[in-house]
């Protein structure tokens, strides 16, 4: 460009950006002209001042300022207001030709879906990215409405446009996901396009996550979706394979933690958890017993269990205590015979003790693992109508209405009718909806008998600080369910889910708790406050979260178990994993919180049974 001038598109009749546009010009011969310059700079015995000049002003061009001290370089121009009715007309103008791309998009996709169904052809180069250009231009059109949607100048009504027309999932529905699962039916015939459109959708959405915080938590999950496409269509390269897997875990990990209630996360975590059999069942039982569960785990999960059921060949080898243990709880999610769950359930339990002792000091998150596998298996694997599940729902739609101090996210939907106007009625119809209550019976005997009885093993191993985590987790739980029936026992005194409660309690092995108990107290060193060692801050002398409260962390049943604000201070999965010399410290203060405050709450339950509260308390 011969002048320093930009081109100003107000002078056009092209539509106003919605947002000041600054272009970068480099140049290395440029120069002013000396017309520009102030009088002052041809004098030597002057040391020049400061001088900004301005070219004259012309029809379509942005003048650009010089200083005189700096020839070599061209200065920022003067930024533009924008009114709210230019900004109003730019999103209108944005949403239009949106709409149209979008309908073409919907369109092809429809009759691509079409051509899959009949005889497949061969589609030629420029077809394939013609499409790609148009899934490109979607994509750019809808960056261009975020951005002016949610210009720093924009009203409170532009900004919640993107929301009231849903425009994040309609970006990803119609301008990646259906095109994605086009592509990947013609595998391998798109691979190489396939490819190339998750990169670009890639960069999409890592630029949104930059410049449109207000969406934030989509463009993160989005980013795993992506993320996760990639890895599935790589067959060659398992170093490649692997890290798009780890750039998955990142993101869904990310977004677990900004929304822990929401047990769709966790089934994404699940699948990338292969081939960690374990570890793949802990994440499915977080995603079915989630404030928020996601109830398409309940078919996801028998991928994992079809290879123990023998229903598919077994691909991995693993070792006998895991086989006994994904066995025994894939038959009991099937409801196999008796014969089988006695059988894997004894096997398991055989097992256990040997497989705690090759524990390393850092590989302790199986037994966390195992607790939160068979917790889950205590509330039926998600069923809804199950006596459990509804009992914790209640407590949590109880303390919305008596005591609101916990806000949820209104995004998903709550397992209860939230609309009733009837607060009492309301929490009445949650603990009287169980009709398949007398089903499960059988089937909660036996999650109880593995519950408890790999309770008692851990409880055994006193003096074992990699038992800690899993005794935490169980007496977390027993804590929860205690505090509930000590509160509200009344109000379902005469309903199945009382005898639910009194069965999990007659099952707790009392005697190896009471071992247990006194064996952590004699280990415990030093000074400490009873008051303050169960959930203090390390500015009170604590530790802050422990890693098993991010394993318990969401689960309908920990609502209760952790004050507010306790996960305020986020930590990414390294740094929770890191175990300093005083975690191990911090963990059995912990746990001597629980087992006291459920002493407590057990002896004003039932005063009369004072076995267990005496030898705590004393």
């Amino acid at each position: 460009m011969g002048s320093a001038h930009l081109y100003d598109p107000n002078a056009s009749l092209a539509r106003q950006s919605p947002s000041p546009i600054t272009h970068k010009h480099h140049s290395k011969t440029h120069r002013p002209s000396s017309k520009h310059l102030s009088p002052s700079v041809s004098s030597p015995n002057r040391t020049p001042p400061p001088s900004i000049s301005k070219p004259p002003h012309r029809p379509g061009l942005i003048p650009i300022p010089h200083d005189a001290r700096y020839p070599d370089l061209l200065l920022q121009p003067d930024s533009r207001p924008i009114s709210q009715e230019q900004l109003a007309a730019e999103v209108k103008s944005i949403y239009e030709g949106l709409t149209m791309v979008e309908t073409k998009c919907i369109h092809v996709d429809k009759a691509q879906s079409a051509v899959l169904q009949g005889q497949h052809s061969h589609l030629a180069d420029d077809h394939w990215q013609a499409l790609i250009a148009l899934h490109r231009t979607l994509l750019h059109e809808h960056h261009d409405f975020f951005l002016a949607s949610q210009h720093p100048s924009a009203s409170p009504a532009l900004r919640r446009l993107p929301a009231k027309y849903s425009m994040p999932a309609r970006m990803w529905k119609h301008g990646i996901h259906s095109f994605l699962e086009r592509l990947r039916h013609r595998l391998p015939e798109s691979l190489e396009y396939m490819l190339a459109f998750i990169y670009l959708a890639y960069q999409m959405m890592g630029l949104l996550y930059e410049t449109v915080p207000s969406f934030e938590d989509t463009w993160i999950e989005c980013l795993g979706d992506l993320a996760r496409y990639r890895m599935a269509i790589e067959d060659e390269d398992l170093r490649d394979r692997e890290i798009w897997a780890g750039v998955a875990r990142f993101w869904y990990s990310k977004a677990a933690d900004r929304n822990p209630l929401v047990g769709r996360l966790s089934h994404h975590l699940a699948i990338l958890a292969r081939p960690n059999a374990v570890q793949q069942i802990y994440f499915y039982s977080r995603s079915l017993t989630s404030v928020y569960p996601f109830m398409s785990a309940r078919e996801s999960i028998m991928t994992l269990f079809d290879p123990f059921l023998g229903r598919v060949p077994m691909s991995n080898t693993y070792s006998h205590v895991d086989t006994h243990f994904i066995k025994f709880h894939a038959s009991l999610f099937v409801r196999e015979s008796p014969k089988d769950l006695d059988k894997h359930m004894k096997g398991f339990l055989l097992e256990l003790n040997g497989h705690i002792e090759r524990l390393s000091v850092k590989a302790k998150e199986p037994l966390a693992h195992i607790a939160i596998a068979n917790i889950a298996a205590l509330h039926g694997y998600g069923i809804q109508d199950h006596p459990l599940r509804r009992l914790f729902d209640y407590q949590i739609k109880y303390n919305q209405i008596h005591a609101p101090t916990k806000t949820l996210p209104k995004d998903e939907p709550m397992t209860f009718d939230s609309k009733s106007t009837s607060s009492e009625v309301e929490l009445a119809e949650i603990l009287n909806t169980s009709s398949k209550s007398l089903d499960l019976r059988a089937d909660f005997d036996y999650a109880c008998s593995i519950t408890f009885e790999t309770f008692a093993i851990v409880c055994e191993r006193a003096n074992d600080a990699n038992c800690l985590l899993h005794v935490n987790l169980v007496l977390s739980f027993l804590l929860s369910l205690a505090t509930i029936d000590r509160d509200h026992a009344d109000r379902y005194a005469a309903l199945p889910v009382q005898k639910y409660v009194a069965s999990i309690f007659d099952m707790v092995p009392w005697k190896e708790v009471i071992f247990f108990t006194n064996t952590l107290i004699d280990s415990v060193h030093g000074s400490w406050s009873f008051e303050r060692i169960g959930f203090a801050t390390p500015e009170h002398g604590g530790s802050g979260p422990l890693p098993e409260d991010y394993f318990a962390r969401g689960q309908v049943w920990s609502q209760s178990s952790f004050p507010e604000n306790w996960f305020a201070d986020e930590r990414n999965d390294e740094e929770r994993a890191v175990e300093h010399a005083s975690t191990v410290s911090f963990r059995q203060k912990r746990a001597l919180w629980l087992l006291v405050r459920l002493a407590d709450v057990s002896f004003r339950m039932n005063p009369s049974n004072t076995q267990f509260s005496n030898v705590v308390i004393s």
